[in-house]
């Protein structure tokens, strides 16, 4: 008789029975399998509440039309301003309440030293790369005329945009205190800074659009002003400031300053040869 102390000894009641080990077996199985099933019922049922949350079955996702876009025509610097390359400019508050509602009049909105935007003007703005802004209701277009531009080997580069009335400010202020510090007096300076700089609030650039344009690459711009001048008017822009119309716009030529009126009011615009003080006076005489 082995002792329980033998490495071969069991007891009667746990010896090695093949029937024993194939029940377990089989109970253990089962176990398996019935959890299995549960865990993939979880899973079914957690992916039916996930399908409900949208029509589409995909988990809905709020997106705002204020979010931040960086596409841009160009890849231009926010410049620095200088006489020659700052034509007047102004501000407004940045709203997402377009003005005016409902209707293209706003393509038409004419700002000047004699017709300054309304105080509570607002627009809503398209971020661009570098600091610029326009009006994101012109910003297809736009982005058309600089990809046209760039397949035909100009490379357009935007160099003024969107300036709030602040920024405005601070350029007027710029400029006195630049000619006080030449010798002038304060009243002096004023009204040279005035010739070079708009007062705030009567300059097209707080419309959001207006755009400076120069070139990419090319140093006196000539030919991307000349490409622009015969060919904005396909995308709705115009030159807002031409040579021959000074006396009318109280502006002096700047082919770098391009305004967006629309693709009808532009091809008429620039068929006729006209400046956009005198297309309004046109149609509001029709």
């Amino acid at each position: 008789m082995r002792n329980s102390y033998d490495p071969e000894y069991q007891p009667e009641g746990a010896r090695s029975n093949p029937g024993n080990r194939s029940s377990r077996t089989i109970i253990l199985l089962l176990i398996f399998l019935a959890v299995l099933a549960a865990v993939l019922a979880f899973i079914l049922i957690s992916g039916k509440k996930k399908d409900s949350s949208s029509p589409d079955g995909s988990a809905a996702i709020s997106t705002s039309s204020e979010q931040t876009q960086t596409d841009t025509p160009s890849d231009s610097p926010i410049s620095t301003e200088t006489p020659d390359t700052t034509p007047g400019s102004s501000a407004s508050s940045e709203t997402d309440v377009p003005f005016p509602v409902q209707d293209d009049s706003w393509k038409l909105i004419l700002v000047n030293a004699n017709h300054p935007l309304p105080e509570d003007f607002t627009v809503t703005l398209k971020e661009l790369r570098y600091g610029h802004q326009v009006d994101e209701r012109i910003y297809p277009e736009l982005q058309q005329m600089f990809d046209d531009a760039r397949a035909a080997g100009i490379f357009p580069l935007i160099n003024e945009s969107f300036r709030t009335r602040d920024r405005q400010q601070e350029i007027m202020d710029k400029y006195i205190a630049g000619y006080e510090a030449e010798g002038m007096s304060h009243e002096e300076a004023v009204n040279k800074a005035h010739q070079i700089v708009a007062i705030p609030g009567t300059s097209e650039h707080e419309l959001g659009l207006a755009l400076d344009i120069i070139a990419e690459y090319d140093s006196d711009s000539s030919a991307t002003w000349s490409w622009l001048k015969e060919n904005c008017w396909r995308y709705g822009f115009i030159l807002r400031y031409p040579a021959d119309k000074v006396d009318i716009t109280g502006i002096s030529f700047e082919p770098w300053h391009f305004r967006y009126v629309g693709t009808q009011a532009a091809k008429e615009i620039m068929e006729q040869g006209l400046c956009l003080e005198e297309y309004i006076d046109l149609i509001n005489e029709s």
